[in-house]
């Protein structure tokens, strides 16, 4: 995983970086943070990624390209689990693994994120698989046999829309990239526990602030590996990223 080095050295000269840093870094504290700093974080978060349109469209040399990427392969195996009226077996056909015998919910879970990320070989790579992981283990939670994770599987596209699983992939996407530029940095000089209750605040905040988002993209009869995955899941990275675009 990146560090707070390898961005900088990416960001250099740009003074939204020292910004985005001292705000961090100011709010490390186990103290309530009040919501205004917090969306002074995620807002200056998009300004350096390179603001909403950039960034979201894949087109920023520090996230959002593979956020896309494992972004659509999400959508295409759980638009797959659906269009198959909530057939795991079928779903996994799909993407390769055939052999459910043997597989525990785990093993499956693991296959998903390998599928979706592939080797993570730049920072953006390492934040797309980290929230890949957190999200499917989320899905998995309390499964242990693939009928299990079937049966959740349905339980969750149920009382979910496939937008808004993506949507939640996207809050933890911004906050693995936030958390490879500052955690490390941040345990060794305020302390784990101040760090720990930072990032579980903006967490908070990310969540809080994409729960009123309006849903707005249909994700019926998506071909994930053609033009309209490609701009669905664009614009969903974009609708997110501009509910925390600072406009000053």
């Amino acid at each position: 995983m990146g560090t707070s080095k390898s961005y900088s050295a990416s960001v250099k000269g740009q003074p939204q970086w020292g910004e985005l840093s001292s705000e961090v870094t100011r709010n490390c504290t186990t103290a309530k943070i009040p919501t205004d700093n917090l969306r002074n974080i995620t807002g200056k978060f998009v300004r350096v990624v390179g603001g909403s349109k950039r960034a979201g469209r894949g087109n920023s040399r520090i996230a959002g390209r593979s956020g896309i990427r494992n972004a659509k392969n999400i959508g295409r195996f759980l638009g797959s689990f659906s269009s198959n009226g909530g057939n795991l077996s079928e779903a996994l056909k799909s993407i390769g693994l055939t052999d459910l015998k043997s597989k525990s919910a785990e093993d499956i879970i693991n296959h998903l994120i390998e599928y979706c990320s592939g080797p993570a070989s730049t920072i953006d790579d390492s934040a797309a698989k980290e929230a890949t992981r957190r999200l499917l283990e989320e899905l998995a939670a309390g499964t242990e046999t693939a009928e299990d994770l079937e049966t959740s599987l349905k339980s969750t596209l149920d009382s979910e829309s496939l937008e808004e699983v993506i949507i939640k992939y996207f809050s933890y996407y911004v906050l693995e990239h936030l958390s490879i530029m500052f955690y490390e940095k941040l345990v060794e000089s305020k302390g784990k526990t101040e760090c720990s209750s930072l990032f579980k605040q903006i967490n908070d905040f990310i969540n809080s602030s994409l729960a009123e988002m309006n849903k707005t993209n249909s994700l019926d009869k998506i071909d994930w590996g053609g033009d309209d995955g490609d701009r669905v899941i664009k614009n969903i990275q974009e609708d997110v990223l501009k509910v925390f675009e600072d406009e000053n």
